[in-house]
């Protein structure tokens, strides 16, 4: 058998490509199902994928990578998930650089005096229901350790000396609605510290800890009365 760059040949009901050294890189099952197996790539790319477009639109989508994901049976146990895109990235060796499951990097020179930029857009539509939990971003932390510098669920990091932003939180869309809190939490410790944190009428119930330059404050919260 010879070798083939980017070709895709029937063999024995399915499809494969080969490399110089005659290892699958691309397996489609026979039922239907695509498997990827890479092996020392070091600095490259496994997949890349480059799109070019200067035509002008006024409509549609320019998108180098979409999936059009539908479910239409009965997932009904806790253990199950439904994930478009997912990312499972393991490690044993020694970690001294980045290590992300998702990174996204925008820039450019062109004129955007009227769009909207995000490094990251959620949209949930009407659900037709009362799941459980609804959130435009959901984030879990299983690590117990500390880190020796950033530790937070969320940094907000400002680059270079001109790097700037209006707000650090911003909420839009309809005016005539704000969620009901600003902030629920199950626990009563950490970040809050029972104590009047006034000293007046009304003695506040609670204070919440902010680092401020390495400085520690408190914000009185008072009950609802």
């Amino acid at each position: 058998m010879g070798t083939f760059e980017g070709l895709g040949v029937p063999r024995f009901g399915a499809y494969y490509r080969y490399s110089e050294d005659q290892t699958e890189n691309l397996y489609v099952e026979d039922d239907g199902v695509h498997n990827f197996t890479f092996t020392d790539q070091g600095g490259e790319n496994c997949i890349a994928v480059t799109l070019s477009d200067s035509t002008t639109v006024t409509s549609g989508y320019s998108q180098a990578f979409y999936v059009n994901h539908s479910i239409s049976g009965n997932w009904s146990t806790g253990n199950a998930q439904v994930n478009s895109f997912a990312v499972d990235l393991a490690y044993t060796g020694t970690i001294g650089c980045e290590l992300e499951g998702f990174y996204v990097y925008i820039g450019g020179s062109g004129t955007v005096s009227s769009a909207n930029i995000s490094g990251m857009v959620a949209y949930i539509a009407d659900l037709g229901g009362n799941p459980s939990t609804k959130c435009g971003l959901q984030l879990h932390m299983a690590d117990g350790n500390t880190a020796t510098g950033q530790d937070a669920f969320i940094v907000m990091r400002v680059e270079g000396s001109s790097g700037r932003t209006t707000n650090m939180f911003q909420k839009s869309g309809t005016s005539s609605i704000n969620p009901d809190n600003f902030l629920a939490t199950n626990c009563t410790t950490g970040m809050l510290t029972a104590g009047d944190y006034l000293g007046g009428t009304p003695a506040s119930a609670y204070g919440m800890r902010v680092n401020v330059g390495g400085t520690i404050y408190y914000i009185p919260l008072i009950t609802d009365s």
